[in-house]
């Protein structure tokens, strides 16, 4: 499934500090909270809130593997 110009202005929508945890989980794929806060530079508990956030709006996918908690960009969800 592509990267279309829809799902690049839907992510346009969001607040900048989702915008960057959005392109950051984009790169990397399934990762943790700590993988993307490494990259943005934030710290891994604002990122965690962040992408916890992302999760309740939809967007982001969260699957626990063991101990540790990956998030994923649900593109379908950027379709409008």
């Amino acid at each position: 499934m592509a990267f279309t110009g829809k799902r690049l202005y839907r992510i346009l929508e969001f607040p900048k500090h989702l915008q960057v945890s959005i392109l950051t989980l984009l790169k990397l794929g399934p990762s943790t909270a700590s993988d993307v806060a490494a990259v943005t530079g934030k710290v891994r508990a604002n990122e965690s809130g962040y992408l916890n956030q992302l999760v309740v709006m939809k967007v982001v996918r969260r699957e626990r593997r063991g101990r540790k908690v990956f998030f994923s960009v649900d593109l379908e969800a950027l379709d409008w």
